[in-house]
């Protein structure tokens, strides 16, 4: 889309008028548009009255829809004329066909009379929302994905930049809401939902057994996870608990988009400007104290990393979880049946490269 640059007009302005005190500091230095119209206005009747009693023909008024804005030769104002009576004509002429032939139309607004947004309860159930980072009442409508989103998903500088799921769910979701602030929980389950929705709800899969070392493929039921909804006593009042072994207290909030943007980027700047072969991935342990507030009082993002290296391991390991495993959300631990020991055990959905380009089935016809 091509920028539309501003370029005001140049206006004379008698030194009279122009005000220097600075006790008004809301007064208006130039009249509006609307002002400045209404002055041309009075000034066209005031030449029309002078022409009545000079015996003279007045000189003509500019077209309607014209915005006059000083003096102009009478062949501008007959060129602005008739332009303005070619714009009139146009606005009754039935519009232009932008798409492409009839029938192409026919098939695009079959497609989109098809694609209706569904109503979707989130796990969260709206409770840390305030109605403009997302939806109070937990509900949002969304539709299927089209060719249009999977470009975006094939596009390796919006996956690289961690940028292809936000545009996928803003693009899908019928409600104008950022999906960066959707919590991390929010966001895993509307993943699943579109792909479902989208695509069919069963995915095909490769799993390794853990007894075997052999790999299966199998397919996942989408539609069989389980989700948890945020119980009711659980809010913001109870984002706070105490250490197990130092018996520090401290307040977290809960993961949204944004925040595994900013993580992603941390480990981007890391790989890029530091010698990563040499040193852990302190990744992790950034990601909890992005999302700790504050431990006995301690609010400084850097110290609480620091503080977290000298914490107990058991500590640590208890802030992880109460951090990034609220009380809701959908479960992603599969049970799969192992064809070489008919043993069962679960394995984490896995997200491989078709969960969002499943191959298509073709179901073989009966030719007998």
């Amino acid at each position: 889309m091509t920028d539309e640059t501003y370029r005001p007009q140049k206006k004379t302005i008698n030194p009279s008028e122009i005000k220097t005190t600075a006790s008004e500091p809301n007064q208006k230095m130039c009249p509006t548009p609307q002002e400045n119209q209404a002055q041309l206005e009075q000034m066209a009747q005031m030449r029309e009255q002078a022409a009545k009693e000079v015996g003279k023909d007045a000189p003509p008024r500019p077209a309607d829809g014209v915005q006059m804005t000083g003096n102009m030769p009478p062949q501008m104002r007959e060129a602005l004329a008739k332009k303005q009576q070619k714009n009139d004509s146009q606005e009754s002429m039935p519009p232009m066909r932008v798409t492409g032939s009839e029938k192409l139309e026919e098939l695009i607004n079959g497609v989109q009379a098809n694609a209706l947004f569904e109503p979707v309860k989130l796990p969260s159930r709206g409770v840390f929302y305030d109605g403009e980072d997302g939806p109070a009442d937990g509900t949002i409508h969304v539709r299927p994905m089209t060719g249009e989103e999977e470009q975006i998903l094939a596009t390796p500088r919006f996956v690289k930049k961690g940028q292809a799921i936000n545009m996928i769910f803003n693009r899908c979701m019928q409600e104008s809401f950022n999906s960066e602030n959707f919590l991390t929980q929010d966001r895993t389950y509307l993943l699943i939902y579109l792909r479902g929705i989208s695509y069919t709800p069963e995915y095909d899969v490769e799993v390794k057994d853990p007894e075997s070392d052999q790999t299966f493929a199998t397919i996942i039921d989408l539609n069989s996870l389980y989700v948890d909804y945020c119980p009711p006593e659980f809010g913001l009042q109870s984002l706070q608990d105490t250490l197990p072994t130092s018996g520090y207290k401290f307040q977290y909030s809960l993961g949204r988009g944004r925040d595994e943007q900013d993580v992603q980027t941390y480990r981007d700047h890391r790989v890029k400007n530091f010698d990563t072969a040499n040193q852990a991935d302190d990744s992790l342990l950034y990601r909890t104290a992005l999302l700790v507030d504050n431990i006995e009082g301690l609010t400084n993002k850097t110290e609480i990393r620091t503080l977290l290296k000298k914490l107990p391991i058991n500590d640590v390991a208890y802030l992880r979880t109460v951090v990034n495993e609220p009380p809701f959300g959908v479960d992603t631990k599969v049970s799969v049946t192992s064809p070489y020991t008919m043993q069962e055990f679960d394995v984490e959905l896995p997200l491989e490269s078709n969960f969002f380009f499943p191959r298509a089935r073709r179901e073989r016809k009966n030719t007998q």
